[in-house]
């Protein structure tokens, strides 16, 4: 028998079973939750990737004390919401169920039930909103901020309390169905790029050829090289350069798993470009580029387009053609680079450290003869072509599996299928 339905009058939900409840959010939570000023707890939560997890602080846990004192306590099956930058795309990690008593930091929204009510069904609705979407709709300021004043007043569907546990049950054995199949897809990705990364630095240190005869290179990430390669420093090669005054060029981005690309080309970049880019500097085609901020993480990279970027990026155009650069670009990519690039990067705190340009001049980069650079190139480029197309393949499904489960929980959450 069919199930009879009425209209929610609420547009993200439509249409809902008859017997269920409208009403606001404050009808079935509060936010009465207090500061840990008497110091109960003093370990805290921090959100990962849609649930909660402890901090893992470092050294003694007083040292925390003055900011676990700002904290409010939570109890378990509380949910945590994390309603800042809502024009950041978090989307399906802003909610959470507590596992346990403990603190979290007041910036969130923390929810506690009235009464008897089924807060993993609550969770559950409430992530559907999220995978919609429909927090980025809400939230005040310059960095779009919800509060629980405003979210309170949202009215949402309640079925009855064995409805909700079956929901609830339910979306629980799916989803960790799903979850499971996501954790070895995701495991295969991390595998590939990892090989990738081998790939990549056994090659540019190595070369093609294992029975090479080697040296010691008196570089301590490439002990050895093959003997008739040279390592010269990063300076007698590469020269800066400071070209500004073409802000009307498309804006470049560098990132540590790309390299250059177009700012446009991806959505997952929130720096904010200056209205001003005349002072951006001019890059082009086949010049190299780094985040001096972010060297340490690998974040530079050969460009294959002509753009400019951040003042604050160093660019360097090749001062000879002794250099196939899509050789260079993979050298200084290489995994095995990253521990110098940390070493020779500074500053108090880890975010803001800043590579200084003598150092990097000083920097020895191996150089094999540039018919070996040609070949080396086209071996790299073809695996990690192949190698990128398994990846990106196994990311599809991995999205495609992300669509299902934010589906799924919809459907249930709204009364579209029923379990009962």
């Amino acid at each position: 028998m069919a199930r009879e339905i009425k209209d929610s009058g609420i547009k993200w939900m439509g249409t809902i079973p008859v017997d269920w409840e409208i009403s606001p959010v404050f009808k079935y939570f509060h936010d009465k939750i207090f500061l840990n000023l008497d110091y109960e707890f003093r370990y805290a939560f921090k959100f990962n990737y849609g649930t909660l997890k402890y901090k893992n602080e470092l050294g003694d846990i007083d040292f925390y004390r003055n900011t676990y004192l700002k904290y409010i306590k939570v109890k378990k099956n509380d949910i945590i919401i994390n309603g800042l930058n809502l024009n950041y795309d978090f989307v399906s990690q802003r909610v959470a169920i507590t596992p346990q008593n403990g603190i979290i930091t007041s910036a969130y929204i923390a929810m506690r039930p009235y009464g008897e009510q089924n807060t993993n069904y609550f969770c559950y609705l409430f992530k559907s909103m999220d995978n919609i979407k429909l927090f980025h709709g809400m939230g005040k300021g310059i960095r779009l901020t919800l509060s629980f004043d405003e979210l309170k007043r949202k009215r949402i569907c309640v079925p009855r309390l064995p409805e909700q546990k079956a929901i609830a049950d339910f979306l629980d054995k799916k989803c960790a169905e799903i979850d499971g199949l996501l954790a070895d897809l995701e495991a295969e990705v991390k595998t590939l790029a990892e090989y990738k990364k081998s790939i990549i630095a056994e090659t540019v240190t190595r070369g093609l050829n294992p029975n090479a005869p080697m040296k010691q290179s008196g570089i301590p990430w490439a002990e050895t090289i093959p003997a008739h390669w040279v390592s010269e420093k990063f300076r007698y090669k590469l020269k800066v350069r400071r070209v500004t005054g073409q802000g009307d060029k498309q804006v470049l981005s560098v990132y540590r798993e790309y390299g250059v690309v177009p700012k446009d080309s991806r959505d997952d970049n929130h720096n904010v470009t200056s209205e001003d880019t005349s002072k951006y500097k001019y890059v082009r085609p086949n010049d190299f580029v780094i985040n001096k901020m972010k060297a340490w993480q690998g974040s530079m990279g050969v460009s294959d387009y002509e753009g400019i970027v951040s003042p604050a990026y160093f660019v360097y155009g090749f001062s000879d053609d002794d250099y196939n650069p899509r050789y260079f670009h993979y050298f200084m990519r290489n995994a095995n680079n990253i521990p110098e690039y940390r070493r020779l990067s500074g500053g108090i705190r880890e975010g803001q450290w800043d590579l200084s340009p003598y150092d990097l001049g000083n920097m020895p980069v191996i150089v094999p003869p540039k018919a070996e650079q040609n070949e080396i190139v086209a071996y790299l480029d073809e695996k990690c072509a192949l190698l990128d197309k398994s990846i990106t393949d196994k990311q599809t499904q991995i999205e495609t599996l992300k669509s299902y489960r934010s589906s799924l929980i919809y459907e249930y959450v709204t009364g579209k299928k029923r379990v009962i």
